[in-house]
């Protein structure tokens, strides 16, 4: 798999909080997506502090908020870890929340993202569905997917001015996805709003045409130490994901910073042609991080061209949200992708759920209609 980054040479400078809704105009987010290996690029731009514009590219692989919620803990989490036994003697309980029960379903309180208030219900599926959004979006764009409860954004904070309605601000996802967001997540844990979930370093195995920082499992262990010594009292962490699921990378980070009982879920990537394909991916991955939940935080039908027609991506994602719900150990699936990109990206060409103005697709009507029994 390769990595959707953000150029490190351009530092993140969006930090407006998000607030009720008080105009009608869609506010342009900037977001980034994971890819898989020998897929083309995809760019789109961002606006740095500097007044300059920084490309987010997106690519594919092969292998196989400032969220303003509740300061108080989340629904259901315990005293004592449940997740199942670590080989670190980090104990985050000292400061912070201990591992959430797995649920496999995303029905347990503990792991619900937000509140999950997706207006029309999860149904069948739990809280268990997402969605994943790329450049180009607008915050509005959320509230039309009624069935997802949680979307994910590739920085500490909302994009753009933050502008969104209760539901879109609940259920984003923050992401610390750099050695340079360390600081600004710390903030963001600590802070009067802090998110119930965020995710860490996204991909960093694999660096994209020098763009994207890439940092070894031991310079990962020493960036994320101040988060280690001041994660929160309110927030679980996802670990970092790898471009390719099966690389030792995780277990290499795990060893050097000896925090792998800091993090109460794993998280996957997928980019594979088919269903099956997919899923005996995830099914070996599980087979190595058999402890905690499984979050597949970046999933659609790659390396299969535009070839695809709408109803064989719908059987595709039927097949994985079926397969997720009922596994047993995955808790959140985010499709990708929510928005249509402005290119011919071999991963998310016909997975999009919106076309570029925001205006429902073929696919969006089929996403909302998933049968997870």
């Amino acid at each position: 798999m390769r990595s959707i980054l953000i150029p490190l040479v351009f530092a993140l400078s969006v930090s407006a909080r998000c607030v009720k809704k008080q105009a009608t105009s869609e506010q342009q987010g900037v977001q980034k997506m994971g890819a898989q290996s020998g897929e083309s690029a995809m760019f789109g731009n961002m606006t740095s502090s500097g007044g300059q514009e920084s490309p987010v590219k997106m690519g594919g692989s092969s292998s196989s908020s400032d969220a303003s919620t509740s300061s108080s803990p989340p629904a259901g989490s315990s005293s004592t870890p449940t997740t199942g036994s670590s080989t670190s003697s980090t104990d985050k309980s000292a400061t912070g929340p201990s591992s959430p029960t797995p649920s496999g379903d995303g029905s347990v309180s503990a792991t619900t993202v937000g509140g999950g208030s997706g207006s029309a219900g999860s149904g069948s599926c739990g809280s268990i569905k997402g969605v994943c959004f790329n450049s180009g979006m607008q915050l509005s764009m959320y509230d039309k997917i009624t069935t997802s409860q949680q979307w994910l954004t590739f920085q500490p904070t909302l994009p753009g001015d933050g502008i969104c309605s209760d539901r879109t601000r609940q259920d984003h996802v923050p992401m610390m996805p750099f050695a340079s967001n360390v600081a600004e997540a710390v903030n963001l844990v600590n802070g009067p709003n802090p998110p119930p979930w965020m995710l860490t370093f996204n991909e960093p195995d694999f660096s994209y045409m020098g763009f994207t920082p890439k940092m070894s499992p031991q310079e990962a262990a020493e960036a994320i130490k101040p988060l280690l010594a001041k994660p929160g009292k309110n927030t679980f962490y996802v670990a970092p994901v790898t471009a390719d699921p099966m690389s030792s990378w995780v277990d290499e980070f795990f060893a050097a910073c000896n925090c792998r009982d800091f993090f109460s879920a794993y998280n996957i990537h997928q980019y594979q042609p088919t269903a099956e394909a997919t899923i005996s991916t995830i099914e070996s991955f599980r087979a190595k991080y058999q402890d905690k939940p499984i979050w597949i935080t970046e999933i659609a039908p790659g390396n299969a061209g535009c070839s695809l027609g709408w109803d064989a991506v719908n059987q595709y994602m039927k097949n994985i949200y079926k397969f997720a719900k009922n596994s047993g150990y995955i808790d959140r699936v985010f499709w990708n992708t929510g928005n249509q990109l402005g290119n011919d990206d071999q991963n998310v060409c016909n997975s999009w759920l919106m076309d570029k103005d925001g205006n429902p697709g073929p696919l969006l009507e089929m996403y909302e209609a998933i049968d997870c029994t």
